[in-house]
């Protein structure tokens, strides 16, 4: 081990959301010593996933900064600038981007900030007289409050589980994996933007021309993200904070109403695939070899004889049908788990009946010893603050919100004010911060 080295703030993963945070304490120039650790050698955003048509589902303005600090030089437009491309992007009229480009935006980042550290794997974090003591396997760091931002896990249906392989695997390894799926016969789980993403590339041959694609969804149809103004409304600071002080029976039936807000599918990448579907089908009128099955479930799966023989079940019949596959794609989404490296502090946990984390208004861990230090979780699920806590939409301002608690000032000027909608919830306005002995 190398010298102890210590720290206000030590943040745990450097995702988008952890280095929202990381570039606005770096900006705001607090004194808070702060370091950043990632325990791969480099940035990396979904790798697997950045197909090269995928586009976001988010406005580029709401970058890592822009919607608290928009003089950042962290900022997406000064990314463009410093990369000699904004006027081109400009004439673009892109209002979308791909996720390959705003992948590339948060690398720019994360490589100039001083205050992120990569190749840097940490194997536990104890809890001592009022301090973290972090490890990784060459280096012991000291902390007085943490920030865990480590990502969400891919969700592998327990109905396959067993059969993981090279050609059963989940969407978020496809394109790192660059499978030849020429000849094969390819079965894709799940409807929503990533199905939707890997059914176009591989409709379009990306990975070779397959011989059949099945593209089976358990919601009723192939449906449409819902991008409206009004439902924008569900990802604006006010509305967040309102709905953080609802029962959790009221918290989950409206996040199951908001499900389209995020989880659909956008209009582009639907009329794009509709109209290559229609030219394919009654233009050039080719054999089929594509089919699309909505309203279908995954119930159980075997490999037999070299092929993979998924059982579906038909959510208004109940009738079971049995697919054939050659190589199995899962988009059947992420879960959000602590990592292991906190393991020695699960015990000092506060959770929910359902054995969740409780976190309060600014994000900071419900735990025995917060009284003194304090634990920060991004992206710790929907049921705390929501359907917008795992969307990036307002990771800048949940950034600042950290930044503000953690320096027990305001650094930032949050507007929480009330927008177009009345909620209606007679919620008192929130402190932009709170103190560790207060909560």
């Amino acid at each position: 081990m190398n010298n102890q080295q210590d720290f206000d703030c030590l943040g745990i993963g450097l995702g988008p959301f952890n280095l929202s945070i990381a570039a606005l304490i770096e900006e705001s120039k607090t004194q808070l010593r702060t370091r950043f650790l990632e325990r791969k050698p480099s940035f990396s955003w979904h790798p697997g996933l950045l197909l090269s048509d995928a586009k976001m589902q988010t406005s580029f303005l709401k970058d890592l900064v822009s919607a608290v600090d928009p003089t950042s030089p962290y900022s997406f437009l000064n990314y463009l600038v410093k990369q000699r491309k904004f006027y081109p992007f400009c004439a673009s009229g892109q209002s979308v981007i791909s996720r390959l480009e705003f992948s590339d935006y948060l690398a720019w980042t994360a490589h100039q900030l001083p205050n992120t550290q990569f190749d840097c794997n940490i194997q536990h974090v104890d809890y001592v007289d009022d301090q973290f003591i972090v490890h990784s396997e060459t280096e012991c760091y000291t902390s007085k409050d943490l920030i865990i931002g480590t990502g969400m896990q891919p969700h592998i249906p327990e109905c396959i589980h067993d059969l993981i392989s090279d050609q059963c695997f989940h969407a978020s390894e496809l394109a790192l994996r660059a499978p030849d799926l020429t000849g094969k016969r390819i079965a894709i789980i799940g409807g929503g933007q990533t199905g939707a993403d890997i059914f176009q590339h591989t409709f379009d041959q990306q990975f070779g021309k397959p011989e059949h694609i099945e593209w089976i969804s358990r919601r009723p149809n192939i449906e449409q993200l819902d991008e409206g103004c009004f439902t924008d409304q569900y990802f604006m600071p006010d509305y967040v904070n309102q709905f953080y002080h609802l029962d959790q029976k009221n918290k989950h039936r409206e996040v199951s109403h908001q499900k389209l807000a995020s989880d659909g599918v956008t209009s582009d990448c639907l009329n794009g695939l509709y109209q290559r579907l229609y030219h394919d089908k009654y233009v050039l009128r080719n054999p089929k070899w594509w089919s699309i099955k909505p309203h279908q479930s995954l119930i159980s799966s075997q490999y037999r004889n070299g092929e993979y023989q998924l059982d579906i079940q038909h959510g208004l019949t109940q009738q079971v049908a049995t697919i054939k596959a050659d190589v199995v794609i899962l988009c059947t989404g992420f879960t959000h788990d602590l990592p292991a490296c906190l393991e020695h502090l699960k015990p000092l946990m506060i959770t929910d009946q359902h054995n969740r984390l409780v976190l309060s208004s600014d994000y900071c861990l419900q735990w025995k010893g917060m009284q003194n230090n304090r634990i920060y979780i991004v992206n710790s699920g929907t049921h705390n603050h929501g359907i917008a806590e795992p969307q990036l939409s307002l990771a800048a301002w949940r950034a600042a919100k950290i930044v503000n608690s953690l320096s027990q000032k305001t650094i930032y000027e949050l507007a929480e004010e009330q927008n177009i909608l009345d909620w209606g919830l007679d919620i008192e306005p929130q402190h932009s911060f709170a103190s560790a002995s207060s909560m």
